[in-house]
């Protein structure tokens, strides 16, 4: 296992021995301190202060304090037979108090197993990448040294065919022991994949365990399962634990890391009602947030709280974020029986952008589901796409219901009628955040009529810094003044690449939970993805050696 943290639980720790004199060891006695070498709010003290030499160490508290991390590993997965395609940026400089030095680089490549494009080379004057869209890519991001701080990528699928229509955003994710991916369901056309990627170099060993409404669930196959090293590894849910209504699958690995993802299908028939790729939902804690929805009470929305209380009962009250800070949604407290899930329509939000806070007796963890209703029941002319043979005349390209394309010439084939569609999306629970969250952004314009928009709440008044990391390199700069447990929205525009989030005040008390929202919509209906912004390769803790005077 890696001995750096890339901001998504605790970080390990790594001896740094400081030489000292044996002068200096007649002194006193020897005993553990940190060296802070890191940036912007990660110290105790909410410092920014660079202490590296060794007389500045002798000085040190012994308080454990970060160090900016020097390796980040991430990576996101797509959606199988879609077309998708990765982003990836380097942090800009104003992320940072005082910039790392050295030659700034990241890698964005395909995962082995999956489809992709060749691998592309980060450097500190391209600043972002994208890779050309692919089918099935999973990508892996990585960097070391200086390029890893700040880091952040991800991966947009796009289907507008039926048979696999629908779009799906989500942030490249750092590699940990354990997850809870919370998604899907057991309705007829419902269907998930777990997605696993090892972006390590050894083999890692998987243990999967899932749970539903009725409790634990007897999972096939889940046991001992076998990640390569740098690859992945795609199980059916239905295979491992077939009906299971209101699933959560807990993902725990066994000689490193791993990063998981699910992929969420949904069709009733011959109608597409959506698809969603989420990452892990925040640890079991009694306090997480649900970043903000951009529309939540809107007409045709249905939103639904999942909830899973891993190890105890547990009692779970629910308070509302708003743009005009606190409310009570129409349920404020549900039970969750131990080790089983609950599903909680919720109805009657607030308008405008709404995000959820839930406190409870005993850790849970939890994800929204948002689903948008088809148009209507009555079918619809599908627009064919013309594209050329190899002859050179012109030819229709159709979508099958099971995604596959049947071509013939323009007078052979008459408009296809396709029922409308529906839109699904999963934005799962993060805890608090006091430092950087973020994610990278694709070109959207394969969503027709795409609109980019990033939500943010905050728990107590805070200033809340967002950076903007355009296709070019050029970086925006934004602060927005929250008040008490409040929400806001900001457009993105199409060649926003990067986003990271922080609250502005150095040593303050306010915490941030931000997501990206893309919406679209064509003559088969609207099209819906969600990304919470995770934690950013950031901070390690160090351990040097501090003089104590007797």
């Amino acid at each position: 296992m890696s001995d750096t943290d890339t901001g998504s639980g605790a970080a390990p720790r790594r001896g740094a021995w400081v030489r000292l004199g044996s002068g200096l060891l007649a002194l006193g006695l020897l005993t553990w301190g940190s060296v802070q070498v890191g940036a912007w709010g990660p110290g105790s003290d909410g410092g920014q202060s660079l202490v590296s030499t060794a007389a500045d160490t002798e000085t040190a508290d012994g308080g454990d304090q970060p160090v900016l991390v020097e390796e980040a590993r991430l990576a996101c997965a797509g959606v199988s037979g879609s077309p998708g395609a990765s982003a990836a940026a380097l942090a800009p400089p104003e992320l940072f108090a005082e910039q790392p030095t050295g030659q700034r680089s990241a890698t964005l490549s395909p995962v082995a197993g999956s489809a992709g494009s060749d691998v592309l080379e980060l450097r500190a004057d391209q600043e972002v990448a994208e890779t050309p869209p692919a089918e099935d890519a999973t990508s892996l991001l990585t960097a070391t040294g200086p390029g890893a701080p700040g880091l952040v990528g991800g991966h947009l699928s796009v289907g507008t065919g039926s048979g696999a229509r629908g779009a799906a955003l989500v942030g490249c994710a750092a590699a940990a022991a354990e997850h809870w991916l919370l998604g899907g369901d057991a309705a007829a056309g419902r269907t998930e994949q777990v997605v696993l990627t090892n972006p390590g170099t050894d083999p890692v060993r998987v243990d999967l365990e899932v749970h539903g409404a009725e409790g634990p669930v007897e999972a096939t196959g889940a046991s001992g399962l076998v990640v390569p090293a740098g690859g992945r590894l795609v199980r059916p849910l239905d295979a491992l634990a077939p009906g299971t209504a209101a699933p959560a699958v807990h993902v725990a690995a066994e000689g490193g890391p791993v990063t998981a993802h699910l992929v969420d299908t949904s069709r009733e028939g011959t109608t597409d009602l959506g698809v969603d790729v989420t990452g892990p939902s925040a640890e079991a804690a009694r306090d997480l947030v649900i970043p903000p929805l951009p529309d939540a009470g809107a007409d045709g929305t249905e939103t639904v709280l999942r909830l899973l209380a891993p190890e105890a009962d547990a009692v779970v009250e629910l308070g509302a974020l708003t743009e005009d800070g606190a409310a009570t949604p129409g349920t404020s407290a549900v039970r969750v029986a131990a080790g089983t899930t609950t599903d909680l329509p919720l109805d009657g939000l607030p308008e405008g952008a709404v995000g959820l806070r839930l406190r409870s007796d005993h850790p849970v963890t939890a994800s929204l589901q948002v689903r948008l209703a088809p148009s209507g029941d009555e079918p619809v002319e599908q627009e064919v796409a013309e594209q050329e043979t190899t002859d050179g005349e012109a030819a229709t390209a159709t979508a099958a219901p099971d995604g596959a394309t049947a071509t013939g010439s323009p007078q052979d084939q008459e408009q296809p009628l396709v029922r409308p569609a529906g839109e699904l999306a999963w934005v799962p629970a993060a805890g608090p955040a006091t430092q950087p969250v973020g994610i990278g952004l694709p070109d959207r314009a394969a969503v027709p009529g795409a609109e980019t928009s990033l939500s943010v709440a905050v728990l107590d008044a805070t200033a809340v810094e967002v950076l903007l990391r355009s296709a070019d390199g050029s970086t925006r700069v934004e602060t927005l003044e929250l008040g008490n447990d409040s929400t806001t929205l900001l457009s993105l525009a199409p060649d926003v690449r990067g986003v990271w989030v922080r609250p502005a005040e150095e040593g303050g008390t306010g915490v941030v939970a931000a997501a990206v929202h893309l919406t679209g919509s064509d003559d088969l209906g609207p099209y819906r993805a969600a990304a919470a912004l995770a934690a950013v390769p950031w901070s390690r803790e160090v351990t040097g050696v501090s003089r104590v005077v007797p």
